[in-house]
């Protein structure tokens, strides 16, 4: 009997960890302002480093409350009350991220216009907000805040029509600028006072190191 119930206890474990662990359709990030990551799966553990909003995780284990994870070379803990899970992008996703990219070319040569949100002139983030719109997403007004509108995904994983945001060099502080990724490593913005809606090279412009984060919307 004993030995019956130590199976299906770990049987029961094993489920859970199964219900709780990305899944490969699934990616998971973090949803606190900083999240610390620990050497073990308790509060009282050595903290080895720090996440920001919606970095994504490689999650490999569950322990009780905790998430055990890829960190450096090794592994490392983060409490799940501050992870979420989300689906990776399926072939609808694909299209509708096509078709924002083909709405956003048809404004290449508008110029930019600070505080601008209509064809006459874009700003950043108006350009942004206003290409979504025509595709019933309500996004929100400025840079910073749109870092935080749908979900996170890696720049590894970046599809046409994410998000990208970027802030200072290395992609820290405060994210001050966005455009919408084009695909084949290249994306569309509305890049500042004196130039026009265009489509840039990350690799071969300063933008590249400024990637603070993507966020993908559908």
């Amino acid at each position: 009997m004993r030995k019956l119930v130590k199976t299906l206890v770990l049987c029961g474990l094993f489920l859970m960890a199964l219900t709780i662990c990305a899944s490969a359709d699934e990616i998971a990030y973090t949803t606190a302002d900083v999240l610390n990551v620990r050497s073990m799966p308790s509060t009282s553990a050595e903290i080895v480093g720090q996440y920001p909003y919606g970095t994504q995780l490689s999650v490999t284990d569950s322990t009780d409350l905790w998430y055990q994870i890829r960190f450096n070379s090794g592994f490392a803990y983060v409490h799940s009350d501050y992870v979420k899970f989300s689906p990776v992008a399926t072939p609808d996703q694909l299209a509708l991220g096509e078709r924002v990219v083909e709405k956003a070319k048809q404004y290449i040569g508008t110029p930019y216009v600070y505080g601008g949100s209509s064809p006459s002139g874009f700003d950043c983030s108006g350009f942004v907000k206003y290409i979504y719109s025509h595709f019933g997403v309500n996004l929100d007004r400025v840079a910073a805040a749109q870092s935080r509108n749908g979900y996170a995904v890696s720049a590894d994983n970046m599809m046409p029509g994410d998000i990208i945001c970027f802030a200072g060099y290395g992609g820290y502080g405060y994210v001050n600028h966005v455009g919408i990724y084009v695909g084949n490593g290249q994306f569309i913005h509305s890049p500042r006072t004196g130039y026009t809606v265009c489509i840039e090279t990350l690799a071969l412009s300063s933008y590249g190191n400024r990637i603070a984060g993507v966020r993908r919307i559908f």
